[in-house]
C-alpha cells in the first residue's frame, strides 16, 4: 500500500425504466471527472443528475491506496462488467454496499461521501456496532505513534488542532474531555455525534 489518496465513484446510468446499470470508476478529482461525464457521457451512459443543480448523483469512496483501486473494482464487480467498459450490470444500492464492505474489510476506506438521495440503510446496523468511545481512539493513537514515530503524516496532521487554540475556540469541547492529546501540543477533537466519530475513526484506521 503506497498511501496515495484517490476516489472510487459509482453512479446509476440513465438507460430506461427498471434497468440496473452503473458506471464505476477511479479518479484523483471526482468533481471534475463527474462533470466531464455529464458534458460527455461515458460511451453514451449518462448519470442521473440533481434537478436544481445539474450535478451528478453519485456515491464517492475516498481511498488510501489509489494504485490498487482498479484491482478492487475488478475483484468486487468482475462478474457484472460489460466487456472492458467501466459499466456494470448491478443495482446502484447493492454496488455501494458491496464496495463499502470490501474497502472497510481491507482498511482502504477513508471516507464515504453520500449522494444526499440514497438511504444507505446497510450502514444503520454497522454504525450501531461500532465502538466510538474515547478508549477506542486512544488505542488507535498509540498504534499511530508507533508506526509514525519520526513524524506524523499529513493526513493525520490535517485532523488535529493546536491545543491552546482548541481551548480558546472550543472551550466547551475541552471541558467535556471529549478529545485526545497528540505530541507537539496537538489534540483530536471528539465532541461530535456518533456518525461523525465513526468517520474520524475510519480515517485514523486507514492510516494504520
Amino acid at each position: 500500500m503506497n498511501n496515495e489518496l484517490g476516489y472510487i465513484y459509482i453512479y446509476k446510468c440513465v438507460v430506461g425504466s427498471g434497468s440496473d446499470v452503473c458506471k464505476i470508476g477511479i479518479t484523483k478529482d471526482y468533481h471534475k471527472r463527474l462533470q466531464q461525464h455529464v458534458r460527455t457521457p461515458y460511451y453514451g451512459f449518462l448519470p442521473y443528475v440533481e434537478f436544481t443543480t445539474g450535478n451528478p448523483i453519485a456515491t464517492i469512496f475516498k481511498v488510501n491506496d489509489y494504485s490498487s483501486a482498479d484491482a478492487i473494482i475488478n475483484k468486487v464487480f468482475h462478474d457484472n462488467q460489460f466487456g472492458n467498459f467501466e459499466i456494470y450490470s448491478i443495482d446502484y444500492d447493492d454496488a455501494i454496499k458491496k464496495l463499502y464492505e470490501e474497502l472497510k474489510n481491507t482498511n482502504r476506506l477513508i471516507e464515504l461521501i453520500k449522494d444526499n438521495y440514497s438511504l444507505y440503510s446497510f450502514l444503520n446496523n454497522d454504525e450501531v456496532n461500532v465502538k466510538t468511545n474515547k478508549k477506542e481512539f486512544e488505542n488507535i493513537r498509540e498504534q499511530l505513534l508507533v508506526k509514525y514515530s519520526d513524524s506524523l503524516p499529513e493526513e493525520l496532521m490535517s485532523m488535529l488542532k493546536d491545543k491552546n487554540t482548541f481551548i480558546e475556540n472550543c472551550h466547551s469541547h475541552y471541558t467535556t474531555g471529549n478529545y485526545i492529546e497528540f505530541p507537539y501540543n496537538l489534540v483530536l477533537d471528539l465532541n461530535y455525534n456518533k456518525a461523525r466519530r465513526i468517520e474520524i475513526l475510519n480515517k485514523l484506521k486507514a492510516l494504520l
